[in-house]
């Protein structure tokens, strides 16, 4: 061995690197099974059953051609050719939910367009009524849906550009009444509800991006529609896109939250008093935009999978047998490039998490299954 060789193994050495002490990424556990063709430029997916029939189906927005295209799965992991619903201008997100107390599934479709968000009555069969149109303020990014007065109907929270969200209290027929307006510090282009302090009453947590006064605004609900100040968590952390999941089984709803600043994604652990925990940070991929949660292993622990905006992959990010999050990521490319959206469900009847991620660039869908059941 000449001194440069040795040196070289030496420094490795030093560092405690060799080829069997590097980290492998978790089992290759999903396939590509199937490709959809979407309106132009998908960039919000849902998975919800629409028509009611036990399977999950899913709802791709389409900016660019300002509609969304339904998917009606079959329950083995295909599904129907995309039908499509016209909805008013730049639509950026969609939520599933009973806005008429029929006891069947409705959509709110979100403009930032035409500054409004529009009510798709359904009809039980996966077809859908004339939108009702709800006027906001200027330019709405999202909308969430929760019982925020606790009357057993669902109110809506939409966050606008101008750094503001708005509660409307639902009607129960399908429309909504304009209620309070809160300061948010912050653009917000996503938000989860849940009840984050145990008493009963629904809360709010926001993603506010914007660079200067960044962090996760969580806003605890009086039960009655309105809010308290909010407080902020992870600040100057950019996030982005932020999901409500209990990551660690102790029953408490958790945040966990992509960002604008790197390619880490971040967990925020609910103390189960309203407050949470210091961000918890692990690796993420290139440029995590969207995230989805789920069983993606046989372990029972909730797994994340992230949409990569720049790498044109999604990754999973799977547990640890010690709850902590394995690195590195495994990583699966999106033919189409460009993801925007990620969503997740049991396509299959496998029992285990399929995943499903929208190309914004070839306007597709495409469906990644489980390997093989763990039923």
């Amino acid at each position: 061995m000449n001194r440069h060789s040795f040196i070289i193994l030496w420094f490795f050495t030093l560092l405690g690197v060799s080829g069997c002490d590097l980290p492998s990424p978790p089992p290759d556990m999903l396939y590509k099974f199937d490709t959809m063709r979407v309106g132009k430029g998908p960039s919000y997916l849902l998975t919800h059953d629409l028509n009611q029939d036990g399977e999950p189906d899913l709802v791709s927005v389409n900016s660019k051609d300002s509609n969304i295209s339904l998917l009606y799965g079959k329950g083995d992991g295909t599904f129907h050719n995309a039908r499509h619903i016209q909805v008013a201008s730049e639509p950026t997100m969609v939520a599933a939910g009973d806005i008429n107390r029929d006891g069947i599934p409705d959509l709110v479709v979100n403009s930032r367009g035409a500054e409004m968000f529009v009510v798709l009555p359904g009809n039980g069969d996966g077809s859908f009524r004339k939108p009702i149109p709800i006027k906001t303020g200027k330019v709405p990014l999202n909308v969430i849906l929760a019982d925020f007065n606790n009357d057993g109907k669902l109110d809506a929270a939409v966050t606008l550009t101008f750094d503001e969200m708005e509660i409307y209290i639902g009607t129960g027929d399908g429309y909504f009444r304009n209620g309070d307006t809160y300061l948010t510090g912050s653009r917000s282009f996503s938000g989860v509800a849940g009840d984050f302090n145990a008493d009963g009453n629904i809360d709010i947590a926001l993603a506010a991006s914007s660079s200067s006064a960044s962090s996760i605004r969580v806003f605890l609900g009086n039960g009655n529609g309105s809010f308290q100040k909010p407080k902020a968590y992870a600040k100057k952390l950019v996030p982005l896109a932020v999901i409500l999941e209990d990551m660690n089984g102790d029953g408490k709803p958790d945040l966990v939250f992509a960002t604008g600043k790197g390619d880490n994604l971040f967990m925020l652990y609910s103390k189960g008093d309203g407050s949470f925990s210091d961000p918890v940070s692990f690796s993420g991929g290139g440029g995590p935009f969207a995230l989805t949660a789920g069983n993606f292993n046989p372990d029972k622990l909730k797994d994340v999978a992230v949409a990569n905006s720049r790498a044109s992959t999604f990754s999973l990010v799977v547990r640890n047998k010690n709850g902590s999050f394995h690195y590195p990521t495994r990583d699966y490319v999106v033919d189409g490039g460009t993801v925007l959206a990620i969503t997740s469900g049991d396509y299959n009847h496998s029992g285990m998490s399929d995943i499903a991620v929208a190309s914004n660039f070839k306007n597709t869908i495409e469906i990644y299954l489980q390997r093989r059941s763990f039923k």
